[in-house]
């Protein structure tokens, strides 16, 4: 097959996915390996595809963002990230990302798309497993998450559960 044939195929199983899809399991069905798939993505989107990679894998970004979306600062340190992000997921809402100012390079964007406790486990045990440091390390913890979520009822019970973490920046 060749490479433009792939990636329409590439595509084809990210329409068709209804969770995110794994570079691993790309490459098992195109019958390449990892890093072909890893530069037919970026070549995918340098086309205009809205491919993102998350902690789960990669997928389509939804055409039809239809909750309310405000953008949180927190600051904390690697021991309050589950508690975190579990506080949003809990109270209705979807982590899109996490952002952090650096003095050089501007914001630092990392996607993440949680939306629930179990997408949250699955992103500690990863971050765990491969003893990465959080993005907000070098920004003394202070980061910003796009949160969305249906109702502004929800939104407001998200900052509160925030707020009584403790992980709110002011």
């Amino acid at each position: 097959m060749d490479s433009a044939c792939r990636r329409n195929q590439i595509v084809s199983i990210l329409k068709e996915a209804s969770a995110a899809v794994t570079g691993t399991e790309l490459s098992k069905q195109c019958n390449v390996s990892r890093q072909i798939i890893v530069g037919d993505v970026a070549i995918l989107r340098a086309q205009g595809m809205a491919i993102i990679s998350t902690p789960r894998g990669y997928q389509l970004v939804p055409s039809d963002q239809g909750g309310i979306q405000h953008v949180f600062v927190c600051c904390h340190d690697k021991d309050e990230m589950e508690a975190e992000l579990n506080a949003i997921v809990d109270n209705g809402g979807i982590v899109h990302n996490v952002v952090v100012e650096h003095e050089v390079y501007g914001n630092l964007e990392g996607t993440l798309n949680l939306h629930s406790r179990r997408d949250v486990t699955q992103y500690v045990k990863r971050m765990e497993e491969s003893h990465a440091q959080l993005l907000s390390a070098i920004s003394g913890g202070i980061h910003t998450h796009l949160v969305e979520a249906d109702s502004q009822e929800d939104m407001d019970a998200i900052g509160e559960a925030l707020e009584a973490l403790g992980v709110l920046y002011t």
